[in-house]
């Protein structure tokens, strides 16, 4: 195998794909990172168990071959490397002696043979759709929050994704609060089916944070699904995952029918007010504390008080539609929303001030959670 890359391209390429690396693999190659030249391409994998990720970067392939690297130190020492060409020569019958070069450094690397690398699962499609990158990443972020951290929670832990006629939704919840996304989904390009088949599938939150980190908002993805395990294709990186193969938990049940009283709040103001007096309760250690929000027409005073620190309390002005209300949350479970959205004013709706409460703002977005007794 012979080759020659920038390292620009090698570098683009490792970024997208160190996600599936293991600190504490299950077999020891799973620590190395396939590298494959063939038809001017240079294609890097790596492989966790749970998640797959391919990519490919353009190069100049002199001879076609395969082998595997000690995956971290390869991109510690590709991103110390100065700004040109990589030189990777390796003979297909000696995967355990590496030449790379770049400028005046030469490097003698050990390899491990590619064909012990494991292959990936059988995949058979069963359905799919496709939706834009910003679009998904964009519904994940106004959700991921809400999901539970307990790991042996696998459903909660992870992000459900559900197409019912035509509309879909990304919803997360930890049992105490609810976050949801809906809007239209669309037909996978290239596809014979004429609408979208509803079905529903839980990605583990492992998926979730790479789509978030390294999915390319100007493309579009095609999610290729089958009932254990999910294909997320864009550009030229695919990334096959695992799903959570449990059900999920009746979230719509949670969502009050009706409210009866709501107040309109600036978004901006409000964060920065948040922020400004959460600290009378985080820095006092007192993690159960609340911020209590004394809301009249015209006006709205957030506070916080505790017994260490002393107390805050800022006024701003809203819009309320029913009668005045005294009503108390957890300060980051309010704030986590509202950071994700991006309208300029989001709305409260509420019966009293211990029923679950609704937040809306952003299109298609609903949040639900339960106020805090004062």
């Amino acid at each position: 195998m012979k080759f020659t890359v920038t390292t620009e391209n090698l570098l683009d390429g490792l970024r997208h794909v160190m996600s599936a690396i293991s600190s504490k693999p299950v077999i020891p190659i799973l620590s190395n990172i396939l590298v494959e030249a063939k038809n001017d391409q240079l294609t890097l994998t790596t492989y966790d168990t749970e998640m797959r990720i391919k990519t490919a970067v353009s190069a100049l392939v002199e001879e076609e071959g395969a082998v595997t690297i000690q995956a971290k130190k390869f991109n510690e020492i590709i991103s110390r490397l100065p700004t040109g060409d990589v030189n990777f020569v390796c003979a297909n019958d000696a995967p355990e002696t590496i030449k790379l070069s770049c400028g005046n450094a030469k490097y003698t690397l050990h390899g491990i043979p590619a064909a012990d690398y494991p292959g990936a699962d059988p995949f058979v499609e069963d359905w799919a759709f496709a939706i834009g990158g910003k679009d998904l990443i964009d519904a994940l972020v106004k959700v991921v929050y809400a999901r539970s951290d307990d790991e042996s929670r696998k459903a909660l832990n992870g992000i459900l994704f559900s197409i019912r006629s035509g509309i879909r939704t990304v919803a997360a919840t930890d049992g105490r609060r609810l976050a949801l996304v809906e809007a239209p989904v669309a037909v996978a390009e290239g596809s014979d089916a004429t609408e979208v088949r509803d079905g529903e599938f839980i990605m583990p939150y492992k998926v979730v944070a790479e789509l978030i980190k390294s999915l390319d908002q100007s493309k579009s993805v095609v999610v290729h699904l089958t009932k254990a395990m999910a294909v997320f294709e864009t550009g030229s990186t695919t990334i096959m995952s695992k799903l959570v193969e449990q059900t999920y938990p009746n979230y719509r049940s949670v969502i009050p029918v009706s409210f009866h009283h709501e107040v309109t709040i600036p978004r901006a103001l409000f964060l920065d007010v948040l922020k400004r007096i959460s600290p009378v309760i985080f820095d006092s250690g007192d993690t159960a504390g609340s911020v209590k929000l004394d809301i009249v027409e015209g006006n709205m005073t957030l506070s916080a008080s505790s017994s260490e620190v002393g107390d805050a309390n800022e006024t701003i002005g809203i819009a309320l539609k029913g009668d005045p209300i005294s009503i108390s949350f957890n300060p980051a479970y309010l704030s986590d929303p509202i950071k994700s959205l991006s309208c300029n004013e989001f709305v409260l709706k509420f019966n009293d001030a211990v029923t679950p409460v609704e937040l809306t703002g952003d299109p298609g977005f609903i949040y639900i959670l339960m106020p805090m007794r004062s």
